[in-house]
């Protein structure tokens, strides 16, 4: 009976090693294929203590020999262990080295030398385990690190797995270590990282120089524009990541001032079938950016594709036209300069004539004077004589004028006047002036008192000014001097109200795109006529001062011309 029962229970036990044996060749199998360094549960666990078992433990009772199933499912463990590319080696519990297969050999450099320290080096106390791993610990151990053992040959990378092995009982049977070189994978890993570094460094150079590029496109007013000519579309922005903008060639065409459209169409044309480089200058009525007028620098280049077909143009556009308006005004200033070069030129060479004029008639009526004894006669070079000092007078007053209209402005001097008896005095000196038996001088005075405040003197001088013009350039006909209390001519929309005086004659008149121009200096519309052309310059300055204003109408020549000086005041009482 005992012996059924010995034999029913070997039955059994061979049963069971049947069973884990053939879990411990597909666990292996898996391990293989998929190149797992650790084995995954307690079951496998297990069933490695019993095939280390069988593998390695020495039988001393005969009577208890293993099974021969067993020991050829060990065999076969052994074999798979040798023949598999994952390097693995295994260890006590008290961490000796049992067994290696030829991945691990081959791995860590196994030799002679390497033999004799592996065997006589605990796996505890070896460099790159003796910080990290605690001899209790139950869980796996999972590590990647620096291989560094000169004294055996190896300096490389791995990654390693130790996992314990348990019995039935619970019992530490082995340690199962699983190991792969990464030296290649770590080297591309850094190689990837290195790559990556540099190209982060190249992404943040380029939106700094994007950045800047932009800065700079837009506060010199700046566009990067380029073409698809088979589209026919021009993209425009002020960064080179971002478009900005599109219009097409018709659009771009019609935003063209229409004194420049054919011209640019022209050169649009050109530009499709040419290979040159291009740089010009328009006009636009408006533009992507707002719809005021402005003048724009056109210039770029061809760019081709990999064939080296011309694809379209790239260049900048960039907004000239404070340029254009200062090279306007440039040119203004220049002409302006020479003409008053010119015209001071012209003032010298008629001021010679001028002054000389008079103090011909001066010196020479004055010789003449002490051999005449006819009264009448010495009266009448007396006359002479006066009229001429007066015109000498007149010069030297304007030009001391001008000078001081140079230094700065002219001073005023308002003072309570009773305008309408200041009128009477002038009028009666003026009309002194007026010898020509065919012009009639005429003073209007509507008012028998007009008490204001203003520069009596300065109005004066404004008023024998237009005088003496009208002497000048009427030859028949009459001369009309009068005032009025009213609003400014030029400013319909102003009702304030000042002193209006005005100088009508019936003289050569103005021609009307030449009235403005009366003003300035140095002009004279006759340059046979006496003066130095700074009477009515020297007027406008006074108008300006008071805060009036002056001007002129005329219906053109022959048709005289009145001059009128209007600044504003009170009427008091």
């Amino acid at each position: 009976m005992i012996l059924l029962n010995t034999i029913f229970a070997s039955f059994i036990t061979i049963n069971i090693l049947v069973i884990v044996g053939m879990g411990i060749i597909l666990t292996v199998a898996f391990f293989i294929v998929n190149r797992q360094l650790a084995i995954t549960t307690s079951k496998n666990r297990m069933l490695k203590a019993i095939t280390h078992y069988v593998e390695h433990h020495e039988i001393n009772n005969e009577e208890e020999q293993p099974d021969a199933q067993l020991t050829e499912l060990g065999k076969n463990y052994k074999r798979a262990f040798e023949s598999t590319l994952s390097a693995m080696s295994f260890y006590t519990p008290d961490g000796t080295l049992i067994d290696v297969n030829p991945a691990m050999r081959k791995l860590c450099n196994f030799d002679d030398k390497g033999d004799t320290y592996y065997l006589n080096v605990n796996m505890f106390d070896t460099p790159h385990l003796e910080k990290d791993f605690e001899r209790d610990r139950t869980e796996e151990f999972h590590v990647c690190q620096h291989m560094y053992q000169p004294e055996i040959g190896i300096d490389q990378f791995i990654e390693a797995k130790i996992r314990p092995v348990f019995d039935n009982e619970g019992n530490r049977a082995f340690y199962m270590f699983a190991a792969r070189d990464i030296t290649d994978e770590r080297k591309t890993y850094l190689e990837q990282q290195h790559r990556d570094k540099e190209l982060q460094d190249a992404n943040s150079t380029i939106l700094k120089y994007e950045s800047e590029l932009h800065y700079l496109l837009e506060s010199s007013k700046m566009f990067v524009w380029h073409t698809i000519d088979k589209e026919g579309i021009i993209h425009f922005s002020q960064s080179l990541r971002d478009k900005g903008y599109t219009e097409t060639f018709e659009e771009y065409l019609s935003s063209i001032n229409i004194s420049q459209r054919q011209q640019a169409a022209q050169a649009l044309g050109e530009l499709l079938s040419s290979n040159k480089p291009l740089n010009t200058v328009h006009l636009f009525d408006r533009t992507f950016l707002d719809d005021q007028s402005g003048w724009y620098l056109i210039s770029g280049i061809p760019f081709h594709n990999e064939d080296g077909q011309k694809t379209g143009y790239m260049g900048i556009v960039k907004d000239v036209s404070e340029l254009m308006e200062a090279q306007e005004k440039l040119k203004e200033e220049t002409q302006r300069a020479e003409n008053s070069g010119r015209l001071k030129s012209a003032f010298l060479a008629n001021m010679t004539h001028e002054i000389r004029t008079p103090l011909n008639a001066i010196v020479g009526f004055s010789d003449l004077l002490q051999m005449v004894d006819v009264p009448e006669d010495r009266q009448e070079f007396i006359r002479i004589i006066r009229n001429n000092c007066d015109m000498l007078m007149r010069l030297i007053d304007d030009i001391l004028e001008a000078s001081d209209m140079n230094q700065g402005p002219q001073s005023i001097h308002p003072e309570d006047v009773d305008f309408a008896v200041a009128f009477n005095d002038i009028c009666e000196t003026l009309r002194q002036r007026v010898q020509d038996p065919n012009v009639t001088f005429i003073a209007e005075n509507t008012y028998q008192s007009f008490n204001t405040c203003i520069d009596k003197g300065r109005i004066q001088q404004v008023v024998t000014n237009f005088v003496t013009n009208a002497v000048k350039y009427t030859k028949e006909g009459h001369i009309k001097v009068g005032y009025q209390y009213t609003t400014c001519p030029n400013r319909p929309s102003d009702s304030e109200k000042g002193l209006y005086i005005y100088c009508e004659d019936t003289g050569a008149g103005i021609p009307k795109d030449k009235q403005a121009d009366v003003f300035k200096r140095f002009v004279k519309l006759n340059d046979f006529v006496q003066g130095t052309g700074l009477g009515l310059s020297i007027s406008k300055s006074i108008a300006e001062r008071c805060n009036g204003d002056i001007g002129v109408t005329s219906e053109g020549e022959g048709h005289g011309s009145t001059f009128w000086l209007w600044i504003p005041c009170q009427l008091k009482g």
